[in-house]
């Protein structure tokens, strides 16, 4: 691998166009990832992937056309926009990043998982991570999209968020049952109810659920 700049986090994956999923390789072969080859992301992250795109086996490459565009995006359900997660051309190739050389099978791409979809989608569970649906398209210049692979990987709500250097989890809401909770730094999540005391408005907390 050529040195890359080191401002992202690095994600190396390698893709076969031939099943149009995520392999590792094993000796001179693609094999699905077991239980141990999992790759997991979290939400307020930079990522870089760096990707090898094989046919079949690791030696042979995907050969990409001249003025092939790219498009990378993510999601935990079939039927949402925009997507919570998503690189465009521009993303793909930046100088500095890493080997990009399409013809040989290799491209990379910045992804920013600090989006506000993401973070809704996130906080739409009681999970602390959700499975999101991954997928690599490629536009050739004289034909409609390529599916190149399709594969899934967990996002995760960060125990710490850096962006506000305090614990995440004083930060995030969900609703339940019609109502909203709020996960307090004990790891619990208590239902907000608006009481009145006295005539006047006053905020109480339920019970502390997991």
């Amino acid at each position: 691998m050529v040195a890359m700049s080191d401002q992202y986090s690095p994600v190396e994956i390698v893709l076969d166009a031939n099943t149009r999923s995520r392999r590792v390789i094993v000796g001179s072969s693609l094999a699905i990832p077991d239980a141990n080859q999992q790759l997991d992301l979290f939400y307020g992250s930079q990522y870089l992937f760096m990707a090898q795109v094989c046919k079949g086996v690791p030696l042979a490459p995907y050969v990409f056309t001249a003025g092939t565009a790219f498009f990378w995006g993510a999601d935990s359900v079939y039927n949402h926009t925009p997507y919570p997660v998503s690189s465009v051309n521009d993303q793909f190739h930046v100088a500095g990043d890493w080997t990009f050389d399409p013809a040989k099978g290799l491209i990379c791409w910045r992804a920013n998982l600090a989006t506000a979809e993401l973070l809704a989608s996130l906080t739409e569970t009681t999970n602390p991570s959700l499975l999101f649906h991954h997928y690599l398209w490629a536009l050739p210049p004289a034909l409609e999209a390529v599916l190149i692979a399709a594969w899934d990987m967990l996002i995760w709500l960060p125990a710490v968020n850096a962006a506000t250097a305090v614990p995440a989890a004083t930060q995030y809401e969900r609703r339940k049952d019609g109502r909203t909770q709020v996960l307090f730094s004990d790891g619990k999540w208590r239902t907000r109810y608006g009481v009145l005391v006295e005539g006047n408005p006053v905020e109480t907390w339920g019970n502390p659920e997991d």
